[in-house]
This record gives structure tokens, C-alpha cells and sequence, in this order.
């Protein structure tokens, strides 16, 4: 029995029941989704009455075995994955001042906050339909500006009204979010450790820097794992049914920024940090979005960039052929409305925090928006799943593509360059001083690898 086998028959035994079969549910779903032959598994749960059992069946659960017919291909490896994905550009020599790389960065870190800031105070809505009519109650639909809060709030709003410093006018700075917490720890593991980190030193940093209450579904219990003594090569999978999650995409942005113009290095950066709690898909959508952060310095063409990314994940998952499919989709509607009404009905299934639905999301906002930061933003956050995560990976590209000086000041204006966090050590932090970090870093890998073609 291998070390995960031991853990896993130790810690099911110490779990109440409820909670157990909360995640034998919820691993039902997600081995379905990856294609595994689960059919008998739900009447199985409501069969057993016990514990013990129950323990067992989980154990069973977990040695389903996948359907022939399951017609995708998600290796799980580093070396798999690059033998999966089909041609693409990898990297390239890229010529720029450090004047102009700099005013990249700090667009890119500014469009993120601003990103992040703009989605956080309606992520509970989930739908479109939702947003939609808070929004316009408000007077602020189509979206064009930082939400407000509606004074009296609507109960129908999943709003905490004691919740302040989310909305319009609440804050003087961006407030923390685990979505920017995770972009500055990264930037402290390149840092502390350069672009050889290793998915240990992204386990040890984030038991060193974060708070375990301030990591939520996979990375919380990726966190819970690695306190019980497990190693980070198998801590994204036991007990975690969300593997498949948005969480490893927020964390990668700035390993795009770090190696710009290298998408093959900014995606194995994401693996290595995305490893240590997502699997699959979930590694793939981090990947992904790496990738086409790094691309982003070397043009501006939206279908280009989104090429780049799908170049370094397998050719034949389903982020990839969902990705695909919004490509498609694009060429024959003019609408963002209509093409995410078509695309949503495609991936309904997945839960709203999904990596494969948001990351589709952020892909359309990235070409519907056309190169304008405030319609990317804005359509990111319409979209409605995870609002804040694809508004802010989104805000990076466009922050890359447009440049700190030509952003809006009706977006970066009311941030003060100032980034509030929970990460040990970084409280607060002034956003160009980010961006100064980071372009540093990006300067020194320009430095060391000048000629790459």
C-alpha cells in the first residue's frame, strides 16, 4: 500500500459521516467528468448505513475504472502533457526597453487589482441573470463602473450587509482577496527561490505565509493535507474532490509576467505551482492562462494569444475543446450575450467555480473585448460564475497589452496603487512596487536568455 493509501484509510476513519458522504457526492460528480463508470455509486451511498462502510465504499470508488468511450485525453505529468499538445510557438527572442516592459507589468498588476476589485462584490450571484438585475437596479447595466451598494440592499441579494469595503465609494485601496494574495506569493516564491522553484517550495510558502481560513475549496484542503504530514506530490488528491477547480488559475499570473515572451516556461511555471493542488483540467486552465499572459508581450492579436495558451495543454482535453468551441462560436456571433447563452448550455454540468466553464468565460471576455480594458473587464464580471477570477486574469492581459500609462483612471484611479493582503509579510503593498519586483524579475530572465528562438 502506497503512502496515500495510508493516509487515506487513516483520515476516512476519523470523518463523521455527513461529511463523508458530502465527499464521496461530491467525488461521484467528478470522477463522472472524468469519464470514469460511477453509474452505481449514488444508490450504493444511499444503501450504506454506516461509517465503515462508507469508508470502504470511497476506496472503491476511487479504482473506477474510465469508459472506453471517454473520447479525451488529460494526462497528468509534465512530460505528458507536452507530448499531448499540438504545435505552438514556445518562445521567442523579445526586444523591449525596460521602460516599456516595466509600463507592461504595472498594467498588468493594476488590471488585475482593478479586475479582482470590480467582480469581488457580486461573486455570490453566480448567474447573469442575477448580476444583471442588481446591476441595474443600480443604473449600472451594461456595466461601466466600480458596483455600488443599493441602500436599502434587496433581500434577495446574497449580500452580507455588515460586509464593508467591497463596493463604490468603500474603499480608498484594493481590499485583500485570495486572487491577489496568491499573484504576490507567487512573486515572493520567484523571489525567494527564481524560476527553479519546486512544487515542495510552493507548499512550504503557502504553510509559511497563508492562513489556513483564508484558503477555500481545493487549496484548503490541499493546505489541510500538507498539515497532516502528506507530501505535496499527493496532496492534491486525497479527499479532494475539487481538484478540477478555478484555484490553480488565480495563482499564475505572475509566472506569465516573469518570462514574457516564453509561454512553454510561464506553463511549466503553472504546473509546478498548480500541481501541488489541482489535477487535469485544473491544471491545464492554469497553464493555459500562463501562457497566454507571456505570449501577450509579443502581440496584441486576441486569437493569436489564445493559440499560444492552447498550444501548451493537451490538444485533446476539455478545456481545450471547450476552448475551442468559444473560437467557433466567435466567428459566427457578433454578441457576447448570445455566444455565453450558447456556451453555457455546453458547459452546464460543471459547478460555477469550475476551471473549465470560467476559464471559457475569460476567454470571451478576452475576445469580445477587443483590446478595450473596461469591455473585458466588464464582460468578465457579467459573465457571473467566478466573477473575480476571470475579471482579474483577464485584467492582466489587457493591463500587458494596453500598458500602465493608458489605462482608464476610472479604474486604477480609486485603487491609490495600494493592494491590501493576508499574505505574512505583505499587508500592504504599493502596486508599482509589485509591478518594480516583478519587472525585475522578467528583466533578469530577458538578460539570461536573449537569443531564444
Amino acid at each position: 500500500m502506497n503512502s496515500l493509501s495510508l493516509f487515506q484509510n487513516s483520515f476516512l476513519r476519523l470523518l463523521n459521516e455527513e461529511t463523508l458522504r458530502m465527499i464521496i457526492l461530491a467525488e461521484i460528480r467528478q470522477m463522472q467528468e472524468e469519464g470514469c463508470a460511477v453509474a452505481g455509486f449514488r444508490s450504493a451511498l444511499d444503501r450504506q448505513a454506516s461509517g465503515e462502510n462508507l469508508a470502504d465504499l470511497y476506496q472503491a470508488l476511487l479504482s473506477a475504472p474510465r469508459h472506453k468511450e471517454f473520447e479525451y485525453d488529460e494526462p497528468e505529468t509534465l512530460p505528458e502533457i507536452r507530448a499531448a499538445r499540438p504545435d505552438g510557438p514556445r518562445r521567442t527572442h523579445l526586444d523591449i526597453q525596460p521602460a516599456e516592459l516595466y509600463d507592461c507589468i504595472y498594467g498588468a498588476w493594476l488590471g488585475r487589482v482593478a479586475g479582482c476589485v470590480l467582480g469581488k462584490p457580486v461573486e455570490p450571484f453566480g448567474y447573469w441573470g442575477k448580476i444583471a438585475e442588481y446591476l441595474k437596479l443600480s443604473n449600472n447595466y451594461p456595466l461601466s463602473r466600480y458596483i455600488e451598494r443599493l441602500d436599502p440592499l434587496p433581500g434577495e441579494f446574497p449580500i452580507d450587509p455588515n460586509f464593508k469595503g467591497l463596493f463604490s465609494g468603500e474603499f480608498t485601496s484594493a481590499p485583500e482577496d485570495d486572487d491577489t494574495d496568491y499573484t504576490i506569493l507567487a512573486l515572493h516564491i520567484l523571489e525567494t527561490h527564481g524560476l527553479g522553484f519546486t512544487t515542495q517550495h510552493v507548499a512550504n510558502e503557502w504553510l509559511s505565509h497563508l492562513a489556513y481560513h483564508k484558503t477555500y475549496t481545493a487549496e484548503r484542503t490541499t493546505y489541510r493535507n500538507l498539515i497532516l504530514g502528506v507530501p505535496p506530490a499527493d496532496a492534491a488528491r486525497l479527499l479532494n474532490p475539487e481538484r478540477e477547480y478555478i484555484g490553480a488559475r488565480i495563482r499564475v499570473d505572475a509566472y506569465g509576467l516573469a518570462v514574457p515572451g516564453n509561454p512553454e516556461l510561464a506553463a511549466e511555471l503553472a504546473y509546478r505551482d498548480a500541481a501541488l493542488s489541482h489535477t487535469k483540467n485544473g491544471i491545464y486552465s492554469a497553464m493555459f492562462t500562463a501562457a497566454c499572459l507571456a505570449w501577450a508581450f509579443v502581440t496584441h492579436d486576441m486569437h493569436e494569444i489564445i493559440q499560444a495558451g492552447l498550444s501548451e495543454i493537451p490538444a485533446n482535453c476539455r478545456t481545450a475543446a471547450a476552448i475551442r468551441e468559444l473560437l467557433a462560436v466567435h466567428q459566427e456571433v457578433p454578441e457576447w450575450q448570445t455566444a455565453y447563452q450558447r456556451l453555457l448550455e455546453k458547459n452546464a454540468s460543471y459547478n460555477p467555480t469550475h476551471a473549465i466553464n470560467n476559464t471559457v468565460l475569460m476567454a470571451l471576455a478576452m475576445l469580445y473585448g477587443a483590446g478595450d480594458f473596461e469591455a473585458t473587464i466588464c464582460i468578465a464580471v457579467m459573465c457571473g460564475f467566478d466573477t473575480d477570477c476571470n475579471a482579474a486574469n483577464a485584467g492582466t492581459l489587457l493591463g500587458i497589452l494596453i500598458g500602465a500609462h493608458a489605462l482608464p483612471v476610472k479604474w486604477t484611479g480609486p485603487l491609490n496603487d495600494t493592494l491590501r493582503s493576508s499574505v505574512a509579510q505583505y499587508s500592504e503593498m504599493p502596486i508599482s512596487d509589485l509591478a518594480r519586483q516583478t519587472a525585475q524579475i522578467a528583466r533578469q530572465y530577458l538578460s539570461h536568455f536573449p537569443n531564444q528562438e
